[in-house]
């Protein structure tokens, strides 16, 4: 009995400091990514040639795609250490939205279709990192020469409604559910599905935190994922 008890206090001493590991790797390896995209701004502008600046801005899209991936790696740690913390605020959605899109990474494969603004309670910095691993796995499921396409409105009965559609293949019905699981990225992968490392389980944790939900449904060219929100 006692040996059970310090197997399993081993166990979780050693997910705790794996967890602390991932954190402060994520921490370190912004540092330099910061450096590189600082940089690459300053060069963007003093550049002689058209053909130098589209590689500056590649260069500053490549690293704002690696910090993107960083930041959804460190919530994924808070998300299984259970430690995340909520505030909740009178939030415009489609302002969230603008600003999540509003980024390298994500500026020339995204359009917006949405109206001035949706109301809601939330968490603005939750919303924001779930949109982002949303968008950055839609872009990452969508040639790149199409885009994605978010559209938003406001239901019957209280219901917001986010469509993001990803024109294409997408993802094999009988996979779908597993980019909404912690680590059923690593199968769809196996699949050669090009899902997001850490797949969609912190954006489907904070969405439903905030009493949404989402799921991916059948469109024309395409799939849609919806999320819906009740205010």
């Amino acid at each position: 009995m006692e040996s059970n008890a310090l197997t399993a206090s081993i166990g979780r001493t050693h997910q705790q400091l794996l967890g602390d590991c991932l954190r402060l790797l994520t921490h370190d390896m912004n540092n330099p990514l910061t450096a590189i995209r600082l940089l690459a701004e300053t060069l963007r502008d003093e550049v002689g040639t058209a053909e130098m600046r589209q590689d500056v801005l590649d260069i500053l899209e490549a690293a704002d795609m690696s910090s993107a991936l960083m930041e959804g790696l460190s919530a994924l740690v808070r998300m299984e250490r259970e430690d995340e913390d909520y505030t909740w605020f009178p939030i415009n959605l489609v302002g969230i939205l603008r600003s999540a899109v509003d980024r390298p990474a994500l500026r020339r494969q995204i359009k917006l279709t949405l109206p001035q603004e949706l109301q809601m309670r939330g968490d603005e910095a939750g919303l924001r990192r779930a949109f982002t691993d949303v968008l950055i796995n839609a872009r990452r499921l969508v040639d790149h020469k199409r885009q994605v396409t978010v559209t938003a409105r406001e239901l019957d009965q209280g219901v917001l409604e986010l469509r993001v559609h990803h024109p294409g293949a997408g993802i094999p019905h009988a996979l779908r559910a597993r980019l909404f699981e912690p680590f059923g990225s690593v199968e769809l992968r196996q699949n050669r599905v090009p899902v997001l490392a850490t797949g969609l389980a912190y954006a489907r944790t904070v969405i439903e935190h905030h009493e949404g939900a989402m799921a991916f449904e059948d469109a024309h060219d395409g799939t849609d994922l919806a999320i819906r929100f009740r205010r």
